[in-house]
């Protein structure tokens, strides 16, 4: 292997991977070229590349220890000490910190050690000694080891097995209801559904025996952007979109007098009531109403509670304090914006204070919507959603710029449903610089989105393992790997500092190696109704599901249940140049056809068919429009699965055609900016949706 390959090996550069129907392909040399270009290698020069594989490969064999080190509780609780010959009978003493301040001493000789590993050095032989270690709490510890002429500092990561799980693991089989904050509807929100919307929400799920509230990302957005409506393309996951947040429930709004005028004013509750009445939300309309409002009660804030040193301005300092540099990096950040369009004063956007004081609020009332679910008697409560990546001029990106290669993109290679690949534009996340950085980018990320949720969804989870690079200009791309397992160990680890449930987004092309090291490490797959079929497109019976599995009816990237059965999906998809209406979408009109006919035998085996969908002749039913009673069925049918949680989309309850979102448009279709066709409080008064629900609680739970 010449030193350019293992150029490629050291970076993760693939050569090869099978695409979506198992068969091998072959990354062409050139694109391999270009993304090692892409994160800054000269190829041209064989002493530079050189190099670069001596710095990858021999040079960590110089010093002790990584310095990112992982200990798993229970399993491999030791430590690898690499030395050079001459240090083999030295002493070498440690001391190691934990997070709690507590100091542990002790003393090593490598020569007394198992041997576990070598590597030569120009002619010298390194060696790698084992040293037992266990006991550690679980957490990041600081470990620093001395002789007489070294000394070197490490993290020591102690690490779980696996992730935290909720319940009585397999046994208990939980359900709920997925849905995307802003579409929810009240007679008080603002044109958008805010976190007082989630809390009713919860209510009306925890009262009929629901678990678990999954939302989208609430990931910041880049207010300055033209568009800001997509969650999947955020600005910084580490911080919340102050949009959710109901500006009635801040304590400043009803202490500031000239808010409450205003906000009484007719002028003001007329664009309340126009902003709310809209099918789809108005961003642009929604931030320029509330952010004066934020701006006038952070005037009020710093008068009445900074200036004075209260209780309340304690409260936003140690906030402030705990979130430390990334908080100020993503402030700093937001004040370098143009707030002014959305009629808030200079004075106030360009002072980091003001961006820290609304990720304060927002994590706040986030916080007491989690608090309410658990105290409603829900065993997970909110789920939260880990978008796979921010936007190249959001606040993560520029703050982080070192982690990201700003020449090469991610997204995903061809397959059927985009012969083309895709290219979501999201800047790759640097391997090595991950690595180099001891991760506590990745560790801030899951720290901040499990802090305030029972479970999260990893959007991508493959990204753990690989993510597929895209280069401008230049057609097709690669896939470039990750530290898997040591980001799996921290995944294990943040998860249980946090008590969440960890599920990860695996539909598509996933390698093998990464489900086998989900299920032995208690990352639950996703699956999706639609697609778990066998391989003759029969509807797997409920009780062939993956047990360690989420189980999703319907999500914001497939059709709603009524869209699908009339055909509503198709149309649209046509109706937008999608799918060729001469050649392709006959077919795919007759295939769905055959899965209508497939869907109502399988309702009928599970003994779940209603009374109006009973035939002899399923095919004369296939043009009957969908119903509450089919979506019921449905439901129950799919409550029955084994896998250990089921959620299905708030959109059903309510027959609704059109989608959330169309993969692969943009201002095609308003994508993200849909509502529910009626307010949240009354579909929990409606009595077909309770006696549908009640009919899915039994099924589920008893």
């Amino acid at each position: 292997m010449n030193n350019l390959e293992k150029l490629f090996y050291f970076r993760g550069v693939s050569a090869e991977y099978l695409n979506y129907s198992a068969e091998r392909i072959v990354v062409p040399h050139e694109i391999r070229v270009k993304l090692l270009e892409a994160v800054g290698y000269d190829v041209t020069d064989d002493e530079a590349v050189a190099q670069a594989v001596y710095e990858l490969d021999a040079l960590p064999w110089k010093s002790w220890l990584k310095t990112f080190n992982i200990l798993r509780s229970g399993e491999s609780e030791y430590l690898d000490i690499r030395v050079h010959p001459e240090e083999k009978t030295t002493s070498i003493s440690y001391q190691i910190t934990t997070e709690a301040g507590e100091l542990l001493e002790g003393e090593l000789t490598p020569a007394e050690l198992p041997e576990v590993g070598e590597y030569y050095i120009d002619g010298i032989r390194y060696r790698a000694h084992r040293y037992p270690l266990a006991g550690l709490p679980l957490g990041y510890h600081q470990i620093v080891l001395s002789n007489a002429s070294r000394k070197e500092q490490a993290v020591l990561a102690v690490v779980p097995p696996k992730c935290f799980e909720i319940g009585n693991g397999h046994s208990d089989r939980l359900w709920g209801i997925n849905c995307q904050l802003y579409t929810l509807r009240s007679e008080r929100n603002w044109g958008i559904g805010d976190f007082s919307d989630l809390m009713e929400l919860i209510a009306g799920s925890a009262s009929v025996g629901m678990d678990v509230v999954a939302l989208n990302p609430l990931h910041a957005l880049d207010m300055s952007a033209e568009d800001f409506s997509s969650p999947y393309s955020p600005s910084d996951r580490c911080f919340l979109n102050p949009l959710y947040l109901d500006p009635e429930r801040i304590p400043e709004f009803w202490e500031c007098q000239t808010v409450v005028s205003q906000f009484r004013s007719p002028a003001c509750q007329k664009k309340l009531a126009a902003l709310r009445g809209l099918t789809h939300v108005d961003y642009r309309g929604v931030a320029e109403l509330k952010y004066p409002v934020y701006e006038a009660l952070f005037q009020h804030f710093l008068a009445q509670e900074i200036e004075l040193r209260t209780e309340r301005a304690k409260a936003f300092d140690l906030f402030v304090q705990q979130r430390n540099d990334s908080l100020t990096r993503f402030s700093q950040h937001e004040s370098r914006l143009d707030f002014q369009s959305l009629g808030v004063s200079r004075g106030t956007s360009t002072d980091p204070r003001f961006h820290q004081y609304l990720q304060w609020l927002a994590q706040q009332q986030l916080q007491q919507c989690q608090t309410l679910a658990l105290e409603c008697g829900m065993s997970v409560g909110l789920m939260g959603d880990l978008a796979v990546g921010a936007v190249k001029e959001g606040a993560e990106v520029q703050g982080n710029a070192e982690l990201f290669c700003d020449a090469a993109t991610i997204g995903a290679p061809p397959d059927p449903f985009a012969p083309q690949g895709q290219n979501w534009n999201l800047p790759a996340p640097d391997p090595i610089a991950l690595q180099r950085d001891n991760y506590r980018h990745f560790i801030e990320l899951l720290a901040a989105n499990m802090s305030c949720v029972g479970a999260i969804r990893i959007d991508h989870v493959m990204g753990l393992l690989r993510l597929w690079w895209c280069l401008p200009g230049l057609a097709g791309g690669a896939y470039v790997y990750y530290p898997f397992e040591d980001l799996l160990a921290i995944l294990c680890l943040e998860s249980h500092r946090n008590n969440c449930m960890v599920i990860g987004e695996d539909l598509g092309v996933v390698p093998q190696e990464l489900r086998s090291r989900m299920a032995a490490t208690a990352v639950y797959g996703n699956k999706v109704f639609y697609f778990e079929t066998t391989h003759d497109r029969q509807f797997k019976p409920p009780q062939d599901h993956q047990v360690d599995a989420m189980l999703m009816v319907t999500n914001h990237d497939v059709a709603t249940l009524a869209g699908w059965w009339n055909l509503a999906d198709l149309s649209l998809r046509a109706a937008m140049g999608l799918v060729d209406t001469v050649n392709e979408l006959p077919d795919r009109l007759r295939q769905r056809r055959a899965d209508k006919i497939r869907l109502l035998a399988w309702l009928r085996s599970q003994e779940l068919l209603p009374e109006s969908w009973l035939t002899d002749n399923s095919h004369s039913k296939v043009e009957q429009p969908f119903d509450i009673s089919l979506c019921g069925a449905i439901l129950r049918a799919c409550a029955r699965s084994r896998s250990r949680m089921m959620l299905f989309q708030l959109d059903d309850l309510q027959l609704l055609e059109e989608p959330v979102n169309i993969p692969g448009t943009h201002r095609e279709y308003p994508n993200w900016r849909k509502k529910q066709a009626i307010e949240t409080k009354a579909l929990f008064k409606d009595s077909q949706i309770l006696a549908l629900l009640a009919s899915t609680y039994r099924e589920r739970k008893q």
